[in-house]
């Protein structure tokens, strides 16, 4: 027996497995605090604990920020009807007003317009009236020589 308990082989074999055995237990220490740092906590709460934390915050922040664009999307989106109808009033008076004085300015133009055809119309007329007494003018005074030369004939 004293051959087996000098043999080198399991002296080897057996420093190998303590050391193993040191190891695990190491390990098992290190995997003990991991565990209770993260699920139990160590003076602070638990890893899962604050990372339910975190995403309760992160959660209410965005819900905050949603309804902080929603309140400004509806605030201007009223400011902007608001300034519309302004806008509308402004115009519809001014526009009112244009088309009042388009429409004077239209009266104005188709009676100028229909003056200068009245006026080329008895231009016209007038031409058409010395032309007509010339005429008659021209025949009457033919006949008169014509009945003179008759005459003394």
């Amino acid at each position: 027996m004293t051959t087996d308990k000098c043999d080198p082989e399991k002296v080897r074999i057996s420093k190998e497995l303590a050391k193993i055995t040191t190891e695990l237990r190491t390990v098992k220490s290190e995997m003990d605090d991991l565990y209770k740092t993260v699920y139990k906590g160590n003076g602070h709460p638990s890893l899962v604990t604050q990372a339910h934390e975190m995403e309760g915050r992160i959660r209410g922040l965005k819900a905050s920020v949603e309804d902080k664009f929603t309140f400004l999307q509806e605030e201007n989106k009223l400011k902007f009807d608001s300034l519309h109808v302004k806008i509308e009033n402004k115009f519809g008076k001014h526009e009112g007003y244009v088309d009042s004085k388009f429409s004077h300015l239209e009266n104005l133009l188709n009676l100028q317009l229909s003056d200068a055809r009245a006026e080329k119309q008895s231009t016209r007329s007038g031409v058409w009236a010395i032309r007509a007494s010339l005429i008659a003018a021209s025949i009457a005074t033919i006949t008169s020589i014509v009945m003179v030369v008759l005459n003394n004939s």
